[in-house]
């Protein structure tokens, strides 16, 4: 449920920066002939590919630089090597493209006895429950006095 949700705030996220790729190249093209303006009609195929070549680079670099994306931060989850370390780019790559050709297979971790996803099982990550919001040790709490 909560990979889920993570999933569903991630999905939301890309559907905004397309929105305003949309907006952008809209008013490009305004700029360029505000005479003969007409809004941009892309086909579903062409939204289709813009949307996975988004999310592949989000979940890449996400995975990549910190083991989580803005979903997985929000509900405290990371993904993880085999070892319990960040993800390389090498393996951040291949995971991003893994879950964006097949998605469906994100959804096995809801019946897996293991909480895994076939990607995981392939690659053999894992998504870990990890509250760590900073690398800065906890303020010292002091009596009042």
């Amino acid at each position: 449920m909560t990979r889920t949700a993570a999933n569903v705030v991630d999905f939301l996220l890309v559907v905004i920066v397309l929105s305003c790729g949309y907006a952008a190249w809209s008013a490009f093209k305004f700029l360029l002939n505000p005479k003969s303006f007409s809004f941009p009609e892309p086909s579903f195929l062409v939204l289709l590919i813009c949307f996975e070549i988004v999310l592949f680079a989000y979940f890449t670099v996400s995975w990549a630089t910190t083991g989580r994306t803005y979903g997985d931060h929000q509900l405290g989850l990371r993904v993880v090597n085999v070892r319990g370390e960040q993800l390389r780019w090498a393996g951040a790559v291949i995971r991003a493209g893994f879950c964006v050709l097949v998605p469906i297979g994100l959804y096995w971790a809801v019946v897996s006895a293991t909480n895994r996803s076939i990607q995981d099982s392939v690659l053999r990550t894992s998504v870990v429950y990890d509250w760590t919001f900073s690398r800065r040790p906890p303020p010292r709490l002091t009596r009042p006095g």
